[in-house]
């Protein structure tokens, strides 16, 4: 993932800010910043940076655009004032990302993911372990015990790889 301020494509720009390929189209005609025009055989090229920034402002004039005074339009006052709640909101928000207080939703859903094919590789070879001794066992208890055991060392196996990735296993306090 790229960082702020870096120059990405149309599909970094995309992924970056969780939106499609049609979105950033949108944004550049409703007048999103770029570093560089698309053309036939070369990519757009967009500074990170610029487009946050823009997308702020746009977020700020859409506020804007909704709230009427007592004349009927916004002040120049009260455009300033939200204008700073909104950079101070996101000023809060990279504060919280740079001392790991937020968790990035691309990274979590690859930690899932990590965590669900762990999960479903450990329940493969439980069943192959399973079917191969289950023959020789002379009772439902054994077969029991070992299906049991099995599939605890699969669950205990994906935890152990989320683990990884976070830090922290269940009941731990996180680390600093």
């Amino acid at each position: 993932m790229s960082k702020p301020g870096q120059r990405v494509n149309r599909a970094e720009l995309a992924d970056l800010f969780g939106v499609s390929l049609p979105t950033v189209d949108a944004w550049v005609r409703d007048g999103c910043p770029f570093a560089e025009k698309g053309a036939k055989g070369r990519e757009w090229a967009f500074a990170t940076a610029d487009v946050h920034r823009w997308l702020v402002d746009r977020a700020v004039a859409d506020v804007a655009a909704g709230y009427e005074g007592e004349i009927g339009v916004i002040t120049a006052d009260e455009a300033k004032r939200r204008k700073a709640v909104a950079d101070a909101v996101v000023a809060e928000i990279k504060a919280d990302e740079a001392l790991n207080e937020v968790v990035n939703r691309h990274e979590a859903a690859a930690d899932v993911a990590g965590f669900c094919i762990g999960l479903r590789t450990g329940l493969s070879n439980a069943v192959a372990k399973i079917a191969g001794r289950a023959a020789a066992m002379t009772g439902a208890p054994e077969i029991q015990a070992l299906a049991e055991t099995e599939i605890n060392r699969a669950f205990d196996a994906a935890r152990d790889e989320l683990v990884k990735g976070w830090g922290t296993a269940v009941g731990d306090e996180p680390r600093a």
